[in-house]
């Protein structure tokens, strides 16, 4: 073996430091269920969104509890800022968070999700 050769611990990834916290973090505990919405049409809707847009479930349960809600057209909106992250467990994480939008109908203790997505505009708009 090299002795010159160092090693380091692999460096972990954004998605599974976020993990890491989101298992500790009380907050995501009261986010209730939430479900993914499957249509006739297109049964893994939501899942291929997420994969296409590397985000993970516990992105999802972040937006729900820390994001601005608002309704349009039935549906209810979360979306994730400068803002709201910066006083959250996830603050070092704003720049991968920023922008995030769960869409999603709510019937009692249940969430629907029916996508999730970036707003690039939200994403741009970099906030002290």
């Amino acid at each position: 073996m090299n002795s010159s050769r160092l090693t380091h611990p692999p460096i972990m990834n954004t998605h599974k430091q976020i993990q890491q916290i989101a298992t500790l973090d009380d907050r995501l505990a009261t986010v209730d269920t939430y479900i993914p919405v499957c249509k006739f049409k297109d049964i893994n809707h939501l899942e291929r969104r997420q994969q296409q847009r590397a985000i993970s479930q516990d992105m999802i349960r972040i937006a729900i509890a820390y994001g601005q809600k608002r309704f349009d057209h039935g549906a209810i909106v979360y979306t994730l800022s400068d803002r709201l992250l910066k006083h959250s467990p996830y603050a070092k994480f704003t720049d991968a968070l920023r922008g995030l939008q769960v869409i999603c109908l709510q019937s009692l203790n249940t969430y629907q999700i029916l996508t999730t997505y970036w707003n690039f505009e939200t994403k741009r708009r970099v906030r002290n």
